[in-house]
């Protein structure tokens, strides 16, 4: 039989041949089978030229232009744009200013080698009333310019002037090659304020060698460009071409919108003049938004004013018969002026700022003055045991008094007197420990005068009767003294204590930085006090289980200044209503208006030839006061320390005032935040104020006084909320004395009372390795308690108890521009 090989699972295997990563070129044939190659179409799109482009560009621009034109006839506004206002900063003294300013105000025609035999429009006009500080010219068929000029390096001068401006020209010596602290202040300060379209001229350039001008002006250029990113233009200005560049530059260059500037109605004041003793006349462009004669304008240092009407004047800066305002035909020929409207006094906003408050609309009317004395003549002094609290001091008859049937109704009445309830619990209501205060001010009254009536015999009983643990003189003395040394800020009554002739003690740089470190090394502990009571030392204060999640009644135990508050039900429908009413207003932007004020003070006229100075209209509701959250940070030039209460000086948007904030740390998703005693700089902050209600975005800058010599903080408008509760937190501390076992422990110096420890016993403890407690029971009467953690403890562990209460912002200084 013949052998036939079967093979086997073991047979080897080859792969089939491909040719390469692709088909045959035999099977690509096939495949095709006379198929036409598709033509990518990208390769066939057409690359406009260069000349293409640059057409196609200024069609655009050009329609752009035509909408814009067409879109203000619509409106009813004129055809020539307000005057772009140009301020001048000059960065160095050796600087000629009259040489820089002759050269922009030079008009074409006169400049050296001006080939132009077009129409020239550089003519220099002035208003019916002139304005020494500042001059507008035309540098364009439709474009005009305002210069300011800034007289000096002063920051707030620079300041002043930079807030107005549209285009500011910073103008450096071409020899001053380095650059002092004082430049990079004030480009540091702008750049806070908010920053407009900036330019830099080189003045002397021309004094520089041939060989080093690229050198210098590289210079320059990167310096500049380090402060300034966008990369702003840096020409020289020495000669009437190169000046004629700078202009034509200032007419081409695109404006950066400040929102905080757009958003709301304001004028450059060009002229003032008062008409009558109660009328006072002021003139110029309104720029940013609509106005209207309901609203209220604010003049900075001087105060809010009510509008009682608003005319469109003609424009005293025409060049052109054919730019004359479109509105011109319906006026009068004798009167080249139009009311654009006058409301009468019942629809016009209030110039009411605060509420004031009626205190009879308490709960419980307050006692007159002769009822209190009548109350201290029918007081009656009686001698108690050891112990006794005010209620049940009230039992003890004197021998002349006999039980009455009304004492059986008055049993139920008073359980909760003393310190603490029946079962010694901690009350953490404000309201009855600042009752239970008022009560322990009336036995420090009473027992000095019982003191000098009695004979020394008894005398002597009664300092025996008397408890140790009781509120007396001495205790209330070294309270008092506690508070002047630096926990004063601590207290809710100030000002009785101003009224009182108290004064802060002011610690010098050095101990204020020293507090500081302690404040950053061991933030918010403090030492129970051996001289008096912890329960009354630290009666406002109550402990919270979670500072995040636990309960804090926002209208609980508000200070008086919040009666005088304004508050939204909903801050932004009130935001967006009060904008809303402004667009329907007939004074648009670009329009050369007169408005009549009412009450002005006489001094306007006069500050207006002084320096240039702002009317800015305020929407509804925003010269009312409430308390106002900034956020701000530190500035890393500053480095002395900040402390809460301290008076700083605040530029906020176009106001400026003085004020005292506190600041805080923003917690996220918390209705609580805690409370700072100092400005800690490299992290961001708030700062809370009572303030005129602001409609953000508004920019903010903190500077140590008037003169803004030193910039301590930079920041903005975060929020206009009363209900922003801010909690002041204290920690008291206190050492293990004996490891009872592995969770319980002896903890001394935390409280030096019994009673202290049963009025802090719910207060939940921690330590600083982590472990959580609460307190079992007072051990000897020094102060020792029991506490049990949840885990081993350790000997060198630190036992901690956090104590919070709500802290508010001092009211705003009599006499404050604010309150004007």
């Amino acid at each position: 039989m013949e052998h036939h090989h079967r093979s086997g699972p073991l047979k080897q295997q080859n792969k089939n041949f491909k040719a390469g990563k692709h088909d045959s070129k035999g099977a690509v044939k096939r495949r095709a089978a006379g198929k036409i190659e598709r033509t990518n179409i990208k390769n066939l799109a057409v690359v406009p030229s260069r000349h293409d482009l640059i057409k196609n560009k200024q069609q655009q621009l050009s329609q752009s232009k035509k909408q814009e034109q067409l879109e203000r006839r619509r409106l009813g506004l004129p055809d020539l744009l307000a005057p772009r206002i140009v301020t001048l900063v000059y960065l160095s003294e050796t600087i000629d200013k009259s040489k820089v300013k002759s050269l922009l105000l030079t008009p074409k025609s006169q400049q050296a080698g001006s080939m132009d035999t077009t129409e020239d429009f550089s003519h220099i006009t002035s208003p019916s009333i002139p304005n020494p500080l500042f001059q507008t010219m035309s540098i364009g068929s439709k474009t005009r310019m305002t210069l300011l000029e800034c007289p000096s390096m002063e920051y707030n001068q620079i300041l002043e002037y930079c807030s107005l401006a549209d285009i500011i020209l910073f103008v450096v010596d071409a020899n001053q090659t380095e650059k002092s602290d004082v430049i990079e202040k004030i480009f540091t300060m702008v750049k806070a304020q908010s920053l407009p379209t900036v330019m830099e001229l080189i003045f002397n350039f021309s004094s520089v060698p041939p060989k080093k001008k690229s050198e210098v002006k590289k210079l320059h250029q990167t310096f500049f460009h380090f402060h300034f990113p966008d990369e702003p233009k840096v020409l020289p200005i020495d000669t009437p071409e190169e000046s004629s560049q700078v202009i034509r530059y200032l007419e081409s260059s695109h404006l950066n919108d400040l929102l905080w500037r757009k958003q709301r109605p304001f004028l450059l004041i060009e002229s003032s003049k008062q008409i009558d003793n109660n009328t006072t006349v002021i003139e110029g462009f309104l720029r940013g938004n609509n106005l209207n004669s309901k609203q209220i304008l604010n003049i900075p240092e001087l105060g809010d004013f009510q509008i009682d009407k608003i005319e469109e004047i003609k424009d005293p800066h025409i060049i052109r018969k054919r730019y004359a305002f479109s509105t011109q035909s319906s006026m009068q020929e004798d009167d080249s002026c139009k009311v654009l409207e006058q409301s009468p006094l019942d629809e016009k906003d209030t110039l009411q700022t605060f509420n004031i408050p009626n205190e009879l609309e308490n709960e419980q009317s307050l006692p007159t003055k002769e009822e209190l004395a009548t109350a201290r003549e029918n007081k009656k002094k009686l001698l108690v045991p050891k112990g006794t609290s005010a209620y049940q001091a009230s039992w003890y008859l004197d021998e002349n008094e006999e039980y009455g049937e009304d004492d059986e109704d008055e049993d139920g009445d008073q359980e909760m007197g003393g310190f603490g309830n029946e079962n010694n619990e901690m009350v953490d209501d404000d309201q009855e420990d600042q009752e239970m205060e008022d009560e322990e001010e009336e036995v420090e009254e009473e027992q000095p005068e019982e003191l000098e009536e009695i004979v020394d015999d008894t005398q002597s009983k009664w300092k025996e009767f008397r408890h140790k643990h009781e509120v007396t003189a001495e205790v209330l003395k070294e309270m008092e003294k506690l508070e002047l040394e630096g926990e004063k800020e601590e207290s809710e009554d100030e000002e009785d204590d101003e009224m009182n002739g108290r004064k802060k003690i002011s610690m010098d740089e050095e101990a204020r930085r020293a507090h500081e470190l302690e404040e950053t090394l061991y933030p918010d502990e403090v030492d129970t006090p051996g001289n008096m009571p912890a329960r009354i030392r630290f009666s406002r204060y109550r402990g919270l289980k979670s500072f995040r999640t636990s309960p804090w009644n926002v209208k609980e135990n508000l200070p008086i200044d919040y009666a005088k508050i304004f508050q939204f039900h909903s801050f932004n429908q009130s935001m967006r209503y009060s904008m809303k009413l402004s667009e329907q207003s007939p004074a648009k932007p670009g329009m050369y208006i007169r408005i009549y004020l009412k009450s002005v003070p006489k001094q306007l006229e006069t500050m207006c030839q002084q320096k240039p100075m702002v009317a800015v209209g305020l929407f509804k509701y925003e010269n009312k006061i409430s308390v106002l959250h900034f956020s701000i940070e530190k500035h890393r030039t500053y480095e002395d320390t900040v402390k809460s209460k301290e008076t700083v000086y605040f530029r906020f948007g176009f106001r400026k005032f003085e004020c005292q904030p506190i600041y805080s740390v923003s917690a996220p998703n918390c209705d609580k935040q805690k409370f700072e005693k100092y400005l800690f700089p490299g992290r961001n902050s708030i700062a809370t104020i009572y303030g005129p209600i602001t409609f953000p975005p508004a920019p903010l800058m903190i500077f140590k006084d008037k003169e803004c010599s030193q910039l301590i903080a930079t920041g903005y408008l975060s929020s206009v909320n009363p209900d922003r509760i801010i909690c002041k937190r204290i920690i008291l501390t206190g050492e293990i004395a004996k490891s009872i076992s592995k969770k319980f422990v002896t903890v001394r110096d935390m409280f030096y009372y019994t009673e202290d420890i049963q009025w802090f016993k719910k207060v939940e403890l921690y330590t600083k390795l982590g472990r959580m407690g609460h307190i079992k029971e007072s051990l000897g009467t020094h102060g020792r308690m029991k506490c049990l953690f949840d885990g081993t403890m350790n000997q060198q562990d630190t036992i901690c108890m956090n104590l919070y209460k709500r802290v508010f912002p001092k009211w705003i200084k009599d006499g404050s521009v604010l309150l004007k």
